[in-house]
């Protein structure tokens, strides 16, 4: 016999060779029950388990730097269209501000966009306009997203 055995309390075990690879084994198994639990999410609601990666799922929502995501939103007038890509901003007494769309006043008027957005504001206001300023309002390229517009009243 190769192996030899040991006879304790009446039962007869292998004083094995393989005993460390037989506790590594056990352990790699109840690593791979827990990961395969976590990653499943098996664990019933309200253990501690449960609670540990609630945790780390929170953790990781407010504690994970903004750089590393680089996903940064970008003003877009899109947003803000109210009627046909304007919206209005505020107003004063003796004036009106607005907000308007650079596609929407490109189609109307290539090249030039201020008779665009004075041709634009008529239609909406159904008056002749007197524009005090027209201002471009650029992303972080220097892209036209549309222009800020003061009429006079």
């Amino acid at each position: 016999m190769a192996e030899s055995t040991d006879f304790r309390n009446g039962v007869a075990s292998q004083a094995s060779a393989h005993g460390e690879a037989g506790v590594a084994e056990h352990v790699w198994s109840r690593v791979k029950l827990v990961v395969s639990r976590t990653i499943f999410w098996s664990y019933e609601r309200g253990s501690w388990q449960y609670d540990i990666i609630c945790a780390v799922i929170l953790a990781f929502i407010f504690l994970t730097p903004r750089a590393w995501f680089r996903d940064r939103p970008t003003l877009q007038l899109t947003d803000l269209r109210h009627i046909q890509g304007v919206v209005e901003i505020g107003h004063g007494k003796n004036w009106h501000s607005y907000q308007i769309d650079s596609r929407l006043a490109e189609s109307v008027s290539p090249g030039k966009p201020e008779e665009g957005v004075r041709q634009i504001l008529e239609r909406r206001l159904k008056k002749p306009v007197n524009l005090q300023s027209v201002e471009p309002i650029r992303d972080k390229n220097n892209v036209i997203l549309g222009y800020t517009v003061v009429v006079a009243q």
